[in-house]
């Protein structure tokens, strides 16, 4: 029975007889491309929605495919530097969030805040009870509604995937 042992470079290998393999030893490999997330994030949905409401919106206003994602990698890092985004993330979101086989996928839509929304929302922070702060805490009060600057909304809703059909498309007569 082949025993199983450590080799100097820290990788597992197992003893053979086996005349083809060198020093007696099969290797085990890995596998090979790029490695697989372990989970996803709350930020990588945040970044989807974001991404794929650009997108939308360069595509209804008549952008091709490769200059909506152009646009809305600029967007993305133009207002949320911290954030890492690439063209080809953004491809991968696209191809994640809407499969092509899929007729019915997840939309977001990017719109902006009312005042009337942003008064409901203090009067609702306004019943809650203060926080209960440590001792020289420097947390934000819930209170402190001007900190929400860009006022932009992001809304989620299914809804059937849209056609983007090409403009130079040949058209045909009955």
């Amino acid at each position: 029975m082949p025993e199983k042992h450590l080799e100097e470079n820290g990788k597992d290998a197992l003893n053979s007889t086996d005349p083809k393999s060198a020093e007696g030893k099969v290797r085990l490999s890995r596998k090979r491309g790029r490695p697989r997330k372990e989970a996803e994030k709350p930020e990588d949905f945040l970044r989807a929605g974001i991404v794929m409401s650009i997108y939308d919106e360069a595509r209804r206003d008549g952008q091709k495919h490769s200059a909506a994602v152009r646009q809305a990698v600029e967007f993305t890092k133009q207002r949320h530097p911290e954030m890492s985004i690439s063209e080809t993330e953004v491809r991968r979101t696209l191809a994640r969030f809407r499969p092509r086989t899929s007729e019915t996928i997840l939309l977001f839509e990017r719109l902006p805040v009312t005042e009337g929304e942003v008064e409901r929302l203090r009067r609702m922070l306004e019943q809650v009870p203060p926080a209960q702060q440590r001792p020289g805490s420097n947390a934000p009060s819930l209170l402190d509604i001007s900190s929400f600057q860009p006022r932009t909304k992001y809304v989620i809703r299914f809804g059937e995937r849209p056609s983007y059909p090409r403009h130079n498309r040949k058209i045909f007569e009955d």
